[in-house]
């Protein structure tokens, strides 16, 4: 169970294409829907009369409406492939940014996150992921962990963009100009790059060991995905409550406007360097390893500035380092499923996921938005500390789940 398959073939100009394809598909995925709104939010609230809980909380509306498609569409991935689902993806979130510049008051504010929500799963990791597999075959964790390389970007490109076009053209203007990214960049490559590679029924990747129905048995899949869920909504709740306010913890602690963001544009290229990292040694230690080291990194950054106060090099210090555990926390929440459930049900496994994922995640803007509105600054990184902790607990039972697994199977083997 600890050691995965040995290193793969090389990866194909077909592989590297879906690659690199996809990778600026999810750039553009990530940094037009969720990335903006640490830039945008303040002003979006000041133009459109709504409270920070308001503000963030459309990531609430998304994330429940996108709790309730994602199972189903990982179904239609895994039976149909995801071709086309990403094609609708592109053409509902440009949509979403579309509604995004005439929206006025609170409902139609509303409204563009209910599409957020059915557009995210569809083009984002939920779909990308079981695309990337079908075409790249035995090479997947390579694969997954250079399409997150890419990804990690997304906040370092789409920041400072975000910024200067806000100042440029506004806000409604700037979601435009993102509407017209996913119609005119994204759309097109979603169609062109993915023509899936079926696997064969039965069969197990060229040089692989890892099993088409993955490394647990039915028997052992309930245990294990109540743990993966427990792991990933954790930390996910520090992506979709704490990071998305974090320029205004880091504000609100005393630094200025341009070294908030200065600071924490460092995250994409720590993730990248975490990402880079993972997939040169990829393969020679668990995945399970990989998302150990990544949530024991998590508490460690936010205790940093909480022990030492917030200042320049202690903000420093947290961005490097949730940089890192970040980065290696991604790939290793969208390897896990393949790795224990296989590729088969990959897509389906993704979409269960999805779904506590995103119900514990709803709660994460609103709660945090109060939290620093009645406690202040320190209670969101207090806050981001102990769910990182929950979370290093939870993957220390999973691993060790899976090791008595493994210790069992061979001695029966014996």
């Amino acid at each position: 169970m600890q050691k995965e398959a040995p290193t793969p073939a090389r990866l194909d100009a077909r592989s590297i294409l879906a690659i690199l394809g996809l990778g600026l598909t999810q750039i553009i995925g990530w940094g037009t829907i969720f990335t903006p709104l640490s830039i945008l939010g303040r002003t979006i609230g000041a133009d459109l009369g709504l409270s920070r809980e308001w503000i963030f909380g459309g990531l609430t509306i998304m994330l429940i409406s996108g709790a309730m498609v994602a199972p189903r569409i990982g179904r239609i991935v895994d039976r149909h492939g995801g071709r086309w689902v990403m094609v609708t993806g592109s053409v509902v979130a440009s949509l979403t940014m579309v509604a995004m510049h005439f929206a006025t008051d609170l409902k139609s504010y509303a409204l563009v996150w209910v599409l957020a929500g059915i557009a995210a799963p569809m083009m984002l990791n939920n779909t990308g992921l079981p695309s990337l597999v079908a075409v790249v075959g035995e090479n997947a964790r390579r694969a997954i962990t250079a399409l997150m390389l890419f990804s990690g970007l997304a906040s370092t490109v789409f920041l400072p963009t975000s910024t200067y076009l806000n100042a440029l053209v506004g806000w409604r203007d700037t979601y435009l100009i993102f509407a017209c990214l996913h119609i005119v960049v994204c759309l097109p490559i979603h169609a062109w790059v993915l023509r899936p590679r079926r696997l064969v029924p039965g069969a197990t990747p060229a040089r692989s060991n890892l099993p088409l129905h993955g490394s647990l048995p039915p028997e052992r899949r309930r245990t294990a995905f109540f743990l993966l869920a427990i792991w990933s909504c954790t930390e996910g709740v520090i992506t979709w409550g704490v990071n998305v306010q974090v320029i205004d913890i880091l504000r609100d602690s005393g630094l200025s406007v341009a070294a908030a963001v200065g600071v924490w544009t460092i995250v994409g290229p720590c993730q990248a360097i975490a990402r880079l990292g993972e997939l040169i040694s990829g393969g020679r230690h668990s995945i399970l390893t990989t998302a150990l080291i990544a949530t024991l990194l998590g508490p460690v950054a936010f205790i940093v500035p909480l022990l030492l106060g917030v200042s320049l090099p202690t903000a420093l210090t947290l961005a490097v380092l949730f940089g890192f555990s970040h980065g290696l926390f991604v790939i290793a929440r969208n390897t896990l499923p393949l790795f224990l459930f296989g590729p088969r049900e990959f897509g389906t496994y993704m979409g269960l996921l999805t779904l506590p994922q995103n119900l514990m995640n709803a709660a994460a803007p609103i709660v945090v938005a109060a939290i620093i509105t009645h406690v202040g600054p320190r209670g969101g990184l207090w806050f981001g500390a102990a769910s990182m902790a929950a979370g290093f607990i939870a993957m220390l039972v999973l691993s060790r789940y899976c090791r008595v697994y493994a210790r069992d199977l061979g001695d029966r083997a014996r």
